[in-house]
């Protein structure tokens, strides 16, 4: 998958779908228990949601490559920015 397939808007569905299809699902694992420990004691709150869950699954399971990921959590991170800085905009 190139950068030119990945689409700058509706990435949850579209990371959902890709999931879908190639019957991708996100299970817990060790890394992850270490992962939030060191977070929870970093005294930092990071929570991922279904869709970045999915996003790690995929590539755990080598259907997209580092870069790919990168670019899909990136593009996924802009465009929920976007839909809650624009849900807080007083004038909209």
């Amino acid at each position: 998958m190139n950068d030119q397939e990945i689409p700058m808007v509706g990435l949850g569905k579209f990371i959902g779908d890709l999931a879908k299809r190639h019957g991708v699902v996100y299970v817990r694992d060790g890394m992850c228990a270490l992962a939030e420990c060191i977070t929870r004691l970093s005294d930092d709150e990071v929570e991922q949601d279904e869709t970045e869950k999915l996003v790690i699954a995929l590539r755990r399971s080598k259907v997209i490559d580092g870069p790919t990921m990168v670019t899909l959590l990136g593009r996924y991170f802009d465009e929920t920015r976007d839909i809650r800085l624009s849900r807080n905009d007083p004038e909209k």
